[in-house]
């Protein structure tokens, strides 16, 4: 289930009184929790991850069976803000040196909100784009994206009578791990439903993982269906967002420009270690 954040979009710099959130029950990722902490405890200064993390924890919201939350949380703050700079969009978080971070939405400048506005105009005329595909070619787009993605021997599966599976393939880590998987892709306006996920759980072949890749949304019922693991294959789901998010990190559609914005990072001429 999906737990919704604060809102971030206060005004850059601007204090902002909040009420002291209790403790909780629930968990959130490592990211959000960051997010939550930061926007909740920090008084719009950064904080050290370290100090991220063990509020996360201390309020319950971050749960981990890990040995090592602090270097996990970091990481992950990283990768997320890698990953949103690939993907066309400002980032959530903003790395500062020394293992401080903050939010961008603190100090954003007006032309990277422009820059930002503008990516999310571009993303919609790709999204309908995507929409005016045949089926036949929805399902090529997506065995491009997945070679893209790293994984081999990727095909496409006769078209009409594929059982529910669409393309399949297959990822392998450091020569040792082979994952096979078979995809669904729906090119569709409506929210896939839970019986989607059941045909396509049904037509795994052995040591198969599932995955449904569309243009649109999952119910909570096809979320909940895909989730269960006990004696089921759990199948991983793909909706629209993240599916433009892929395209343009991967640069299938879209290209990116050559101008950047250049920011000086305080961190160059530190010789401390940020871990």
């Amino acid at each position: 289930m999906k737990i919704e954040l604060p809102d971030p979009g206060e005004k850059a710099g601007k204090a902002v009184k909040r009420k002291q959130p209790e403790k909780s029950a629930g968990s959130y990722s490592f990211s959000d929790c960051a997010e939550k902490v930061l926007l909740h405890f920090s008084g719009n200064a950064p904080m050290h991850y370290r100090d991220i993390t063990s509020k996360a924890l201390e309020l319950g919201w971050l749960k981990t069976e890990g040995l090592t939350p602090e270097a996990s949380m970091y990481a992950q703050i990283l990768t997320e803000i890698q990953r949103r700079e690939k993907q066309g969009k400002i980032p959530r978080f903003e790395k500062l040196g020394n293992g401080m971070v903050g939010l961008t939405i603190w100090k954003s400048t007006g032309l990277e909100r422009h820059i930002d506005s503008f990516n999310d105009k571009q993303r919609k005329v790709l999204m309908e784009r995507m929409m005016q595909l045949t089926p036949q070619d929805f399902e090529e787009l997506i065995t491009t994206l997945l070679s893209k993605m790293g994984f081999s021997e990727v095909s496409r599966t006769p078209y009409g009578g594929d059982g529910g599976v669409d393309v399949r393939g297959i990822m392998t880590v450091h020569d040792v791990i082979h994952i096979k998987l078979a995809v669904q892709a729906k090119r569709w306006k409506a929210n896939v439903q839970s019986p989607v996920v059941q045909q396509l759980r049904g037509s795994l072949g052995t040591d198969e993982r599932g995955l449904i890749v569309t243009t649109s949304n999952f119910s909570r019922g096809a979320r909940d269906e895909a989730r269960r693991t006990s004696s089921h294959t759990p199948i991983d789901l793909i909706d629209g967002d993240q599916l433009v998010s892929l395209l343009v990190e991967y640069n299938l559609g879209v290209r990116k420009n050559r101008y950047q914005l250049l920011e000086l990072t305080p961190s160059f001429f530190s010789d401390e270690e940020e871990i």
